[in-house]
This record gives structure tokens, sequence and C-alpha cells, in this order.
């Protein structure tokens, strides 16, 4: 693994630490490691496919006010020969 992001998932001590153990195949290799650490949510707040409930609705880049209007019928043309 040359370059790559590693999902998962682990449980704190009381102490609120966190033993990780990953195997990147690089034997006698200084690598750089980035952890990003945050609470599981609860499934409450999950919808039904996973997401954060509103996630969509807030992320950067998200249009909510942007509404698609009714386009209206379709023209009748004459069929291709």
């Amino acid at each position: 693994m040359l370059n790559g992001t590693i999902k998962t998932h682990g449980h704190t001590s009381r102490e609120g630490k966190l033993d990780l153990h990953l195997d990147v195949g690089l034997p006698d290799t200084d690598v750089v490691v980035v952890a990003h650490v945050r609470p599981m949510p609860e499934a409450a707040d999950l919808d039904e496919n996973g997401w954060p409930k509103d996630f969509f609705e807030t992320v950067a880049g998200s249009m909510p006010e942007l509404r698609r209007w009714d386009q209206g019928n379709f023209e009748h043309r004459l069929p291709f020969e």
C-alpha cells in the first residue's frame, strides 16, 4: 500500500485511550499516520441509509433553495420514417 485510507472502528478504554494496530504491508519503513477521531453517531441520529440526518441539507455546496419547476408537456413530433 503506497498511499491509502484505512477506516476502522474501535472502543476507548476508561482512561479515554484507543489502542490501534494496522497492517499496512510496509516492513521497516517510516510512515506518516493521520488520525481523525470522532464519536460514533447514535443509531437514532442516522437515516435509513446510514447517513447523519440532514447531512445533505447542511453539507457545503448543497442548494436547498434550488427547486425544479414543472417541465410541462413534451411537444408531439412526427415519427422518423
